[in-house]
């Protein structure tokens, strides 16, 4: 899991209008971020502060020795991520904020301490339902501040919500979290995980070669495709289960995989490293368009698609995607 960095907050004064069309004065407090190395190989190096939600930079300040150092003002707190030759993420709010770049981890604040609790309950969760159960607590717990949005996206990460789950959950929460970015890719691929459910045709694609997804599936046999990449590591795990089917029924269906959020060097040193022997789609790096037309927010993502292009099953892995296929062929 990531933590979260919140920025804090100067004395300057904001305006806001309120409801009734009075204005309501909105405190800024200060913060400083005191980021520690533990030896001076980023010497150098510029250091971004940037939003968790957009990804948007906030500020940039370059690396002196061992250290970067980062001071402004922010009204309440929010999420952000630390960007140096790698990402952190933390808690933005007023106050002295310490991270060790080593341990992942930023004090000195409420909010981070919280965040660290938080995530050290993670780490003895067993499970994704466990996992789950406690992101959803976090959000509840936490509507006035900036953990709340995370742990609420990463719930949303953890379920197959559809569309109006999402939006009847949202009615209960802050109007401002509708606009979040991610909370709004989340709508998208939940409509989107819609028009692709399983018993509906497959949706077509193309990289900027002409490759298609339709010259592997629809063609009167079953076709298995994964969407993969080289640097995750479940993903990687999985090709050994693939590999298992491969070896069995290759000829009886097709196999291909979609390398996405990926290079296309990368890929093709993945694939000569675990020995696929499959076609792999590739369209250069960080293609997007596979996974966001399936609405798919985490990867390895298998599917089973019938010899007639339909849809039949999604989220396979490990023992359920051997299962599966070879209940086909008994």
């Amino acid at each position: 899991m990531k933590k979260i960095l919140f920025a804090a907050i100067s004395m300057l004064a904001i305006v806001s209008c309120t409801t009734d069309g009075t204005q309501e004065e909105i405190k800024k407090e200060p913060y400083k971020i005191t980021v520690k190395f533990a030896d001076d190989s980023a010497d150098g190096e510029t250091a971004y502060l940037t939003s968790y939600d957009s990804g948007d930079t906030i500020a940039q300040e370059v690396v002196k020795g061992k250290e970067v150092v980062f001071q402004d003002s922010v009204a309440g707190s929010f999420m952000a991520r630390l960007v140096v030759d790698g990402k952190l993420g933390f808690i933005v709010e007023a106050g002295e904020i310490t991270i060790n770049w080593e341990d992942g981890k930023a004090t000195g604040t409420a909010l981070n301490d919280k965040l660290n609790a938080i995530d050290a309950e993670l780490e003895k969760a067993d499970g994704d339902e466990a996992e789950a159960a406690i992101f959803q607590k976090a959000y509840k717990d936490n509507k006035d501040n900036g953990i709340g949005p995370w742990a609420f996206n990463y719930y949303l990460m953890y379920n197959n919500f559809t569309v109006a789950q999402i939006e009847d959950m949202l009615k209960e929460l802050p109007a401002e979290w509708k606009d979040l970015k991610r909370v709004g890719k989340a709508l998208k691929d939940a409509e989107a995980k819609e028009n692709t459910a399983e018993g509906k045709k497959f949706t077509d694609f193309a990289n900027a070669k002409g490759e298609k997804l339709s010259d592997y599936a629809g063609n009167g046999k079953y076709t298995l495709v994964d969407f993969w990449a080289s640097w995750c590591g479940p993903c990687r795990k999985e090709v050994a289960n693939i590999k298992q089917l491969y070896a069995k029924y290759n000829g009886k269906m097709n196999f291909v995989g979609i390398a996405v959020w990926d290079e296309d060097e990368a890929t093709a040193k993945a694939m000569e490293e675990l020995k696929i022997e499959w076609p792999v789609v590739m369209n250069g790096k960080n293609w997007t368009e596979p996974t966001d037309i399936y609405g798919i927010p985490g990867i390895p993502h298998i599917m089973l698609i019938d010899p007639e292009g339909k849809i039949v099953k999604r989220g396979l892995g490990g023992e359920e995607l051997i299962k599966t296929v070879d209940d086909i062929f008994k």
